[in-house]
Parts: C-alpha cells; structure tokens; sequence
C-alpha cells in the first residue's frame, strides 16, 4: 500500500512550510549544546557550568531531559533530509556526552534513578511520567542510528532496554500494572511511544528480550476493549494513549496478531467522533477536576460530545504529531481515500499551525473557540511536550505530500515541493500557491521515458491538462489517475477542487468552523453575530479575495483567513452562525507545567 516518500527524497520549495521548518533548523543549530546537556551532566555527576535552561528542562524539573530526546531526534532529520553536516555532528557531540553519562548499567537520563523507586512504591504519585522522559532519549538515539548510523546511539539505546527490563524483572504482574495502568485524569505515570520505540530496537536486533518487554506496554485495558469492538476512551488522556495505539500497529507488522490490528482500526473509528475540523483531537474530561489540566485540555470526551470542549484547551500540538503517525500507519494497510483527506487536514490546521511564522516554535494547545489567542513557546524558557514534539514536527514536514506504491505515484497536498525517486531516477517538481490559487503544476524530469501512474484524490481535482491538452483521467475508488510514459520536460497542470464548507462542531445544534477545501479558516478581529448564513448560500454571501486567501462577508464587517496564518490577532474558529448574540466564553490559557499536573 501507500508508503511516504523518505525526507531525504522531497524538499520544500513554498513559503509556509518550508520558512517554518527552516526557522527551526536555524533555532537547532544554533543552540548551545553546553546548556542542553547541563542536567544530563550534572545527574552523571559530571562538573558543569552551563546555565541551566529553564521551564520543562529546569535542573528542578521532573520531566527535565525529554526535550533533548525530542532534540536530537530532529537533529538527526534534518541531518539526513538536507545532508546537512554539521547538524550531523551535533548530534554525534550529544551522543558522546550522553555515552559519558550512561551508567555501567544502561540507565541514561537527566534526573535520578531513584524517580523510578517512587513510581515503582506509589505508582501515580509523586513522580512526573519518568518513563515518558526515558522513552524520548531512547527515541533520539535510535533516530540517530537510523538516519545517522551512529553505531553508539544503538548501544546506548539497548543498554536503556535492557536496564527497563532488568527493572521489570523484579516487579509482580500487579506492580506492573498499576505502573502501567494510565486510566486517571492527569496521569503522571505516563510512558509515552516507549512499547513502540523498544519494537523499533527490535526490529533493529532482533533480541527477543526487548521485544519481550515491549509487549508489556500494550496494555489490555485499552488493547482488549479496543480489539473487541468498545469505545473506552472517555475520560483517558489522549496523547497518553496515542502512541500505545502506535506501538500496537507496530506490533501487529511484526507478529500480524490480528487483535492489534482490529484496535487500531476500531481506535480511529472512535476518535473520529472526538476530533476538530483541524484534524486534530483532545479537549476536557467528561470527569472534570477542577484546577488542573483535564478542565482545559488532553483528554478525550464523549463521542460526538464536542459542544463544551472548546475550553481554550483543546487541540494538544502533541495529538497531532501522534495522530499523523496513526494515519500514516493506517494507509500502509488500506488505500482509503478518507485518511489521505485527513492527513491533510491535520497536516495544515494542526501541524503546520502549530508553530509560528516568526519563530517555528510550537503551541501547546490550539484554541478553536470564539475570541482566542495563540501562545507560542520562548526558545529557552518553556519546552513544553509541545515545544519538543513540534521541533521534530517541523524537521519531517516534508513527509506526506507525496506517497509511492509499485509504478504509482500518489500526491495528497498541493504543497510546492520536489520529489525524487532515485529507484525510477525521476524528479517531480511541483509549484503551486495553493490555497491562495487554484492551480498547480508538476514538472517531471527523467533520465529515460519512464512508465508512471500518477494519482490523485479525486475530491481535490476539477480538471487535468498534460503537456497543454486536457485528457481524460481515470476515476477508482475515491481517487483520480493519469497513467502514461512521462518524459523528460512533460508537464501536468491541475485545476484543483475548492470550494467554501461549514464543518458543524460534534453535539453543537449552531457552532461550525468555516473550511475553504481542507484549510481551516478564523474569522480575525470583530465577533458580532452572522446572520442568515447555511451551506446553501455560503458562496453567495462570501467573497473569496485572489492573490492571498481571504474570505469577506456581510460588507466586509467579517473577515476569514487561514488559521495557520493567523499569528498575535484575536480570532474566532468555531462560530454560532444562527444570527443570535452569544454570551461572552471568556478565554483563558490552559495552565501548563506544574499547574496542570502537579508533578515534580
């Protein structure tokens, strides 16, 4: 099926994408890696005198190393995507201090050994989510011996296994689970992608004991009630429980163990009915707690039960990351048209969205309610799970434009981009200035007149013009093709499909979000009522300006722009269209850090 192109084999060539992932790759080489590794040094009993960084990584921090986790791993991306040598040797530098921190028996982190002695004795107490930090260290080094091949990475990746497991070793099946057992509101024994993480070393080893130990993560609390056919996942924290989803995928290409499978599919089925027209999920608890996270943020609610979730909360930047992953996984096992769709929603409203024009730095949450504010992280004083997880975001933007299978060859974003397939030694360059235009072209360059299909989603194409003259493409199962011998110099122009939709707001009799193709739309500014507006007179009563996305209405008193475009304006996502004064939500920020979790 489906599989994306690799990031060393498509580059960014618009304004968007390609200036934000670049402000990161600035932000990331130019750090001083003395100030990264400070905690990591200083817990190894290592002498340093680097200033300590601040928020999420404080040396007084429970969560303080995951960052790097997150860091290096972007590191390595951008290395290998741009051939980029001197991102290669920084994080070579950050493995060879993490080498001289690692413990002779494979404990490597930023904070001490004994935070897992708390979890081990309380369980969910007392402790913030050790093994959700050790999960994002053991990810940047196996990132960075698979896109790096830095043989050291590795083995400090398996020694961390093998110490988890030496630990596991010694607990009772119930000790284990309630560790493991991540059902409360806000849970500070969260464990991150580490089941999926340990499949990946084993893939990379093929040991036994840690693909042993991963299977200790699939939790059948979630695992059995998911494979079964029921929804459970009211009330559980969302981005905990994501990436368990990704280890179960992951699982089942290993062993094919079809109950894994059927909880994926019966998992995406279910968050369906909990996400946001920006492709992305998590809000507020059905079980509130007063104070904390779960009032604002990160859980999941009932199914199509959105009506109180725009709570300034919602939208967790580090949902999105996960989710694509999740759609990405599905596609290998199905061709349907739907996850294409809504990994271009996401990829746009949520990802791209999540990180500022200014900066590339990420939001924690993105609010889609009335009269919201973006809040962006500071480079050296928040690093938040969001602040890491949107720096990795941006090192792979590239991925999931463009996807090949057999001869085939699938574009899903009108994002000007060039692909390279060294395997059929052809070059597609695509320019567009989509969703500012309608139009898009693809350049094909070949050594040799190459056989291809080229395919589409059929909902994004009105018209297709090869070489000058309009064709007949052939239409199959949600998608659009052209099938041909393309030669060096052949051209393909695209009329593509927009138009504007309302995307009502699940369980809300009145609030939708305003959507031009799959961009989501925020009125900026003003927020009086609108009145008398439906899908029946939408393109009637907007006015869609040219040259840069724009949507007026009601003689100009409303104005609609991209989401991901808005960056210090007050704007409106999710809109009461039926004409009535609404009474004011008051927004506020969800809390972060220690407020919203009460770790340490």
């Amino acid at each position: 099926m489906f599989a994306s192109f690799r990031l060393d084999e498509v580059r960014l060539t618009d304004d968007v994408f390609a200036s934000r992932r670049e402000l990161v790759k600035i932000y990331i080489r130019d750090f001083d890696l003395q100030r990264l590794m400070h905690t990591f040094k200083i817990n190894a009993g290592i002498p340093s005198n680097a200033e300590p960084l601040g928020g999420w990584e404080a040396p007084d921090c429970g969560l303080r190393g995951h960052f790097v986790g997150h860091f290096l791993s972007a590191c390595a991306k951008f290395a290998y995507g741009d051939r980029d040598e001197t991102l290669k040797a920084m994080a070579g530098e950050i493995v060879d201090v993490m080498q001289a921190c690692a413990q002779p028996n494979g404990y490597l982190s930023a904070f001490e050994e004994e935070k897992l002695d708390v979890l081990e004795f309380e369980e969910n107490r007392s402790v913030w989510a050790p093994y959700y930090t050790l999960h994002k260290i053991m990810q940047g080094l196996i990132d960075c011996y698979t896109y790096l091949h830095n043989s050291k990475a590795l083995e400090l990746a398996v020694n961390l296994a093998l110490y988890i497991r030496g630990r596991f070793e010694k607990l009772s099946h119930w000790k284990i689970d309630g560790i493991l057992r991540c059902t409360k509101v806000n849970p500070v024994n969260e464990f991150g992608g580490l089941g999926d993480a340990l499949y990946t070393l084993y893939d990379l080893t093929c040991d036994a004991r840690i693909f042993e130990l991963a299977c200790m993560f699939d939790r059948d609390y979630w695992i059995g009630p998911l494979a079964a056919g029921r929804d459970v996942l009211e009330d559980l924290h969302a981005n905990t429980h994501l990436p368990m989803i990704i280890a179960a995928m992951h699982r089942y290409r290993i062993g094919r163990e079809p109950a894994y499978q059927r909880a994926a599919l019966h998992f995406y089925n279910f968050l369906k009915g909990r996400t946001f027209a920006s492709g992305n999920n998590s809000s507020k608890a059905t079980t509130c707690i007063r104070g904390g996270v779960s009032e604002k943020a990160e859980h999941w609610g009932g199914y199509g039960q959105l009506a109180d979730a725009l709570t300034g909360g919602e939208s967790e930047s580090c949902c999105a990351h996960n989710t694509e992953k999740i759609l990405e996984r599905l596609l290998e096992w199905s061709p349907e048209a739907g996850y294409l769709d809504h990994l271009e929603s996401l990829k746009y409203n949520a990802i791209l969205n999540s990180a500022s024009a200014k900066t590339g730095l990420s939001q924690y949450h993105q609010p889609l309610g009335r009269q919201t504010l973006k809040k962006f992280s500071e480079p050296y004083d928040s690093f938040w799970c969001c602040t890491a997880s949107g720096i990795e975001a941006m090192s792979e933007l590239q991925k999931n434009i463009w996807f090949r299978d057999g001869n085939t060859v699938l574009l899903n974003a009108f994002i000007s981009s060039t692909a390279v397939w060294k395997e059929r030694r052809v070059v597609i360059d695509q320019r567009t200035s989509f969703p500012d235009s309608l139009t898009s072209t693809l350049y094909i360059e070949a050594d040799e007149p190459v056989e291809l299909r080229i395919m589409f989603r059929e909902k994004a194409v009105k018209n297709i013009k090869v070489n000058h003259e309009h064709i007949e493409f052939r239409k199959e199962e949600g998608y659009v093709s052209v099938e041909r011998l393309f030669r060096k110099g052949d051209r393909i122009d695209i009329e593509i499909e927009a138009s504007l939709r309302l995307v009502p707001l699940p369980g809300s009799e009145a609030s939708a979000a305003l959507m031009y193709s799959n961009v989501l739309l925020a009125r900026v500014g003003d927020d009086k009522p609108l009145k008398g507006i439906s899908d029946r007179n939408l393109q009637e009563k907007f006015a869609i300006q040219e040259g840069r996305l724009e949507v007026l209405i009601q003689d100009e008193e409303a104005r609609f722009i991209p989401l991901f475009r808005v960056e210090e304006e007050i704007y409106s996502v999710y809109i009461d269209w039926s004409g009535h004064a609404v009474p004011e939500l008051g927004f506020s920020f969800a809390a972060d850090g220690r407020a919203a979790y009460g770790g340490s």
